[in-house]
């Protein structure tokens, strides 16, 4: 049973979302979140990296301390939105676990704020955990105009990798990630 109270709360609802949109409060909000994501990473990476450091031993430490601080914490109903991998890196950094696309995300925001390299994360499948394909995330880095594939959830959980999977050549690992087939890229 629907009563006039609600409906009257419903339209006022909508009303106020409505006036949000078109004053530009929802872009403001959006941005507030984009700068705590940018703080937060700046946090990280200045306590994980010295300013002396190589560009390749930065996203080497950050590569380390994604794999060691944070867990996996499986998330169904992935949906490639636009602006979800500031969202699921956020949501790494405050949950410290999450699926791969949060490892991709939380890694490849904390590689471009380190390096200013080029960043992406790439959306295809992964035979890499059990020998059958499956639907996954990882980042790729661009460093001197090659892609350098750096994912650590497979490096953290896939069998017998440590290191497998950092900094690793495209070339190399185009059978773990289905020749990379059918891939979509996320610029970071």
């Amino acid at each position: 049973m629907r009563t006039k109270a609600g409906k009257n709360l419903r339209t006022v609802f909508a009303l106020a979302l409505a006036f949000c949109l078109f004053t530009g409060l929802w872009t403001k909000v959006a941005q507030a979140a984009g700068q705590n994501l940018d703080q937060k990473a700046e946090q990280i990476v200045k306590a994980q990296v010295s300013s002396k450091d190589s560009a390749k031993k930065k996203l080497k430490k950050l590569f380390t301390y994604v794999q060691k601080e944070y867990d996996y914490g499986r998330k169904t109903g992935f949906e490639a939105y636009d602006g979800w991998e500031e969202d699921y890196a956020l949501e790494m950094f405050a949950d410290k676990k999450g699926s791969c696309y949060h490892y991709a995300a939380a890694y490849a925001v904390l590689a471009k704020k380190a390096t200013g390299y080029s960043v992406r994360i790439g959306l295809g499948q992964t035979n890499g955990f059990s020998g059958s394909l499956q639907k996954h995330a990882w980042t790729e880095v661009k460093i001197s105009g090659k892609w350098y594939i750096c994912d650590p959830n497979m490096d953290k959980y896939a069998k017998d990798c440590s290191g497998a999977y950092c900094l690793k050549k495209r070339n190399g690992l185009k059978n773990t990630y289905d020749k990379f087939k059918n891939v979509k890229y996320v610029n970071v």
